[in-house]
């Protein structure tokens, strides 16, 4: 047996304060092909980077000294306030992510469409999601096994058997893996807290949604034993025959699920309400206490196997945008009628990467298990199902009233957002290895940087997800990844009178220069992580014993930098973007995009002989010029261009002016 899972947190060294010079370099050089085309604006930039390096030490000790304070890190409480909890924003789209798993081959019993979709329909290859309105065996079935092997998981994280993570850097920090389980978020206005306490990760149960309806499942026994798949499938039908039961006389409860995907003022005012009623706030803790969520939809995709509308019920449910989730659980399991099964997780807590370990872990355990037709039999002598239906009961009018306030604001969003599973089989980091010679995130990120140029004809502040892992509680880093070697690049690519030996080299730099921003920002040297602490420092940390008091022009420096026009726009990512690790089961990864205009969020995977993107922008008219479908098709062009770029230039035809 190996070292403990935790066995080497103790040995990780703490996030670093990188130096404050190279911090405003960094951030100096970051801004330049953003605006090189405004010379007034890039010198105005440079003289506000200048008067704060004169005034900025005295925030710099500041950090120094509050990171003295905390116990793991500077960064880990301001960034879980003000990356997340402070959010108000829905978190349905906007900050929960969502995947898809890869089907059974062998799943039985499943619905068809009325009229299935056929290759040669418009709508074939976007799919379409339909409601069934009835529950399936083998849906049942398939949610018992994840349910089974996902507990399987938190065992191997509460006993230590989860081997640690280790890259190059060395071991990685692996308290990420215990957040997964017994946490949620609890709206508060203005701020939400989360909560995860000895009574939540030793609970026995899980929460199951129908029809916006909440039951709690006890997994394990009253001695501790987990239940067999048997008990298990028939508390699941237990609970169906209840839900549809309760439909059919009209006696569901109110939709509060919904008020969790929707802006959190507005739930926090709804959750206090409901807090007041002793039954409602039982069932609000019930809902806390359990490990995870898992939705049964009845909902399911054509054509059957369809990725994109797999996608769409994961991200906000296909028919009933917003419905039958409970947002704020960390980790939540969907199933639809034909046992097609996604997640999605509440972001706060841990990044996407830890759960998608565990996604991938478990959808591999699952896959080894044929799931034969016909029910099993409770395996428990004399077992009698238990369903413990969890009400929200005597549900006020204003209640009521925000409820239908949130079905209407998630459809909005539901209607407003476009999202798209591109999986490109043309290569992948195979021949990006040995036909490109470059590393295969740069060349990905290099392709979608010029995907992006091509189609709006300007750069997109880029933000690519680092990991810190290698630090004690370290979470994510921002890679600033347009770069002047990069816009360099883009202008190779679309000048015509450039030869192919030119873009190639042009494409080599660029990609080196992106690997070095990428070692920068998961050793800790960054940009954007220390520059929140030095405005931390200044708004919130108070002044050190013997500091000098600051003078209005010293307040001036400090607050032109924050306020400068260039870093608002620097971080107002267009593309916003996050590689995974290779994986055949996650064949669907997706969040929203973050900004306004033009903008798309982009997860990838690059496995040996193929990449796959999701895709997530605003339509047209909501994101004012973004354009997923044409990003899709502009993307795909790009990666064969720059594959038949870096195979000339490696041939006799490298010095030839191309003809792309």
């Amino acid at each position: 047996m190996g070292p403990h899972t935790l066995s080497e947190q103790g040995k990780l060294p703490r996030l670093p304060i990188p130096a404050l010079n190279q911090t405003v370099d960094r951030y100096l050089e970051s801004v330049g092909p953003l605006l090189a085309g405004d010379k007034a604006a890039l010198a105005e930039t440079q003289r506000r980077a200048s008067a704060f390096l004169k005034v900025a030490d005295r925030l710099q000790q500041r950090l120094v000294s509050y990171d003295a304070t905390q116990e793991s890190s500077w960064l880990e409480a301001w960034w879980l306030e003000l990356a997340y909890l402070s959010w108000r924003e829905g978190l349905c789209i906007n900050s929960n992510y969502w995947l898809t798993i890869a089907d059974d081959p062998n799943a039985y019993g499943l619905a068809t469409a009325p009229k299935p979709l056929l290759p040669s329909d418009e709508g074939y290859s976007a799919g379409k999601v339909w409601e069934s309105n009835e529950y399936s065996e083998f849906q049942v079935r398939r949610a018992v096994r994840f349910i089974q092997r996902t507990l399987d998981f938190k065992e191997l994280v509460d006993e230590g058997r989860l081997p640690i993570d280790r890259t190059k850097a060395g071991p990685q920090c692996m308290r990420q893996y215990t957040c997964i389980f017994g946490m949620t978020r609890i709206p508060r206005m203005g701020c939400d807290q989360l909560r995860q306490d000895k009574t939540t990760m030793s609970s026995r149960t899980i929460i199951l949604i129908l029809k916006d309806q909440l039951y709690s499942v006890d997994v394990y026994d009253s001695a501790g034993h987990r239940k067999p798949n048997g008990d298990l499938e028939s508390e699941l039908h237990t609970i169906i025959a209840d839900v549809v039961m309760r439909a059919d006389q009209g006696e569901l409860d109110p939709a509060i699920p919904v008020l969790t995907a929707g802006h959190r003022d507005r739930w926090s005012a709804a959750y206090a309400e409901l807090e007041k009623q002793p039954a409602n706030h039982a069932t609000l803790a019930a809902i806390q206490e359990a490990l995870f969520a898992v939705s049964l939809d009845t909902t399911y995709s054509d054509p059957f196997g369809s990725i994109n509308a797999h996608q769409q019920n994961m991200k906000c449910h296909g028919t009933e945008p917003g419905h039958n989730r409970w947002y704020d659980k960390c980790a939540s399991y969907i199933v639809d009628r034909n046992g097609t099964v996604g997640y999605v997780g509440e972001h706060s807590p841990c990044d996407a990467l830890i759960p998608a370990f565990m996604i991938e872990h478990v959808s591999k355990a699952v896959a080894g298990e044929r799931i034969e037709r016909g029910l099993l039999i409770p395996e428990t002598p004399s077992y009698q199902p238990h369903v413990r239906r969890l009400r929200f009961t005597d549900v006020g009018a204003s209640v009521l009233d925000m409820v239908r306030e949130a079905e209407a604001e998630v459809g909005r969003a539901a209607s407003e957002s476009c999202s798209r599973q591109i999986r490109f089989e043309g290569f992948g980091s195979e021949w990006i290895k040995k036909g490109a010679a470059i590393g295969p995130d740069a060349f990905a990120q290099m392709a979608l940087q010029l995907t992006y140029y091509r189609m709006h004809g300007e750069f997109a502040p880029v933000y690519e997800t680092a990991s810190t892992r290698q630090f004690l509680h370290g979470r994510t880093e921002t890679v600033r990844s347009l770069t002047s070697e990069g816009a360099e690049f883009m202008r190779a690519m679309c000048d015509p009178t450039s030869t192919v030996l030119g873009r190639y080299q042009a494409l080599v730099r660029a990609a080196k220069k992106h690997q070095t921003m990428l070692r920068n920002a998961s050793s800790g040297q960054g940009v954007d992580r220390h520059i929140l602490g030095l405005r931390m420092a200044y708004l919130r940390v108070a002044p050190l014993p013997g500091e000098s008091a600051m003078s209005e022009q010293e307040k001036r420096a400090i607050d032109e930098f924050f306020g400068d026009p260039a870093l608002a726009r620097s971080t107002t990512f267009q593309l916003s973007t996050s590689g995974l690790f290779p994986s055949y089961y996650l064949t669907h990864t997706g969040f929203g995009c973050v900004a306004p205009e033009r903008a798309y969020g982009t997860n990838y995977i690059i496995e040996s002989k193929r990449i796959k993107f999701g895709i997530e922008g605003k339509t047209r008219d909501a994101g004012k010029g973004t354009d997923v479908e044409l990003f899709e098709a502009t993307l795909r062009q790009t990666l064969w261009e720059l594959k038949l770029v870096c195979e000339q230039a490696n041939s006799g035809s490298a010095g030839k002016h191309s003809h792309l």
